[in-house]
């Protein structure tokens, strides 16, 4: 059973795991200075990383999504949510909040761009399928992108 150490408060709600029907990828670029995750690429697919998309349980206008790469041995959590509170809707967002997580460290970024091409909720609001894109800088430096691109079916 897999314990993350920074999101032990973290309760999920609406939070569906990769079925093998179709793979989940996570495709993800650190430039060199990013943080917390830095100078490392790769490509996640199922079975051999596990997916977990959904809402945070205090948040509903948060889109959770963590990821964890047994072969790598480690997980990313991306959230990501706008200034105005409202729920996250297939389109691109300019200047919102995207935090990210590994190993228990994380950043904030304020000013972060993301796209949501799909997202799917069952009758129940639960994530059923999402794709998007992300970049994230901790801080205002130019040179320390973490940018991803998430494919993700239940």
């Amino acid at each position: 059973m897999r314990v993350l150490a920074l999101t032990c408060a973290l309760t999920l709600l609406g939070a569906g795991v990769a079925s093998a029907a179709e793979p989940s990828t996570f495709t993800f670029d650190a430039e060199a200075g990013a943080f917390p995750i830095s100078a490392v690429s790769g490509e996640w697919t199922t079975p051999d990383a596990e997916f977990i998309v959904g809402q945070r349980g205090w948040d509903d206008n948060t889109l959770h999504i963590d990821v964890e790469s047994r072969q790598a041995r480690t997980y990313y959590v991306v959230d990501l949510s706008r200034h105005d509170g409202l729920p996250i809707t297939p389109g691109t967002y300019t200047d919102e909040r995207a935090i990210v997580i590994e190993k228990g460290l994380g950043c904030i970024d304020d000013k972060a761009d993301y796209t949501i091409d799909r997202l799917e909720l069952d009758d129940r609001g639960f994530v059923t399928a999402l794709d998007g894109s992300v970049e994230h800088r901790c801080s205002d430096k130019p040179d320390n992108a973490f940018r991803a691109k998430i494919s993700y079916r239940r």
